[in-house]
């Protein structure tokens, strides 16, 4: 993936995830550990912002795989304030014939969810926060976001010390951004076509 954030871990992070489910929508996938070292054995790439280094078609050659999906993090970050707190994830995909080079499928989502303080002062924290998101409308590739949760606290304290504490303990067990993680790859994969592997019960 693509790194267009701040986060070093974020990444790897959503890539993994992206793994685990594309396998449930019928595709037959390589290990990422063969993938990473592949890549960086026969064609010296260890980062996904080398991946422009080469084409799909050499890709498919050295992996044996008929397509590959490349992925770019765009935000993954939580924003604190007190009176408005966010934790956001957005990226975007896209799986590419390694044949012909053509895109077959494309998708991306931006997921958020946010507490505010009760007031004056919180709500219009969160409105300039969301007008800032509508701002991306002007970009050249728009990418959707939606609100999964919505809260308010009585206080600013209140608010401040839930926010920090809540991200405390998703650094302490390397959990960063889970539930916006999952809801956005869903949300991506609702328009991926099934794969070609035949379903089978275990």
């Amino acid at each position: 993936m693509v790194n267009n954030t701040n986060d070093v871990e974020g990444p790897a992070y959503v890539r993994n995830e992206f793994d685990k489910k594309l396998s449930e929508n019928h595709y037959s996938n390589k290990s990422l550990k063969d993938i990473d070292q592949l890549l960086k054995d026969q064609m010296g790439i260890t980062l996904g912002s080398q991946i422009d280094m080469t084409t799909p078609q050499k890709l498919g050659e050295l992996l044996g795989v008929d397509a590959v999906i490349y992925g770019t993090l765009i935000d993954f970050d939580v924003q604190i304030s007190g009176l408005y707190n966010v934790k956001k994830v957005r990226a975007k995909f896209k799986m590419v014939d390694t044949k012909t080079g053509e895109i077959i499928w494309s998708s991306g989502w931006g997921v958020k969810s946010e507490t505010k303080s009760m007031g004056a002062a919180g709500e219009v924290l969160a409105r300039v926060a969301g007008e800032m998101n509508d701002g991306d409308k002007q970009e050249k590739e728009y990418i959707p976001w939606v609100t999964i949760g919505s809260g308010a606290r009585d206080s600013f304290t209140d608010a401040l010390v839930e926010a920090v504490a809540d991200k405390v303990v998703s650094q302490a067990l390397r959990v960063p951004l889970i539930r916006e993680t999952k809801e956005m790859i869903k949300r991506v994969m609702g328009s991926l076509p099934p794969g070609p592997v035949p379903y089978t019960k275990r």
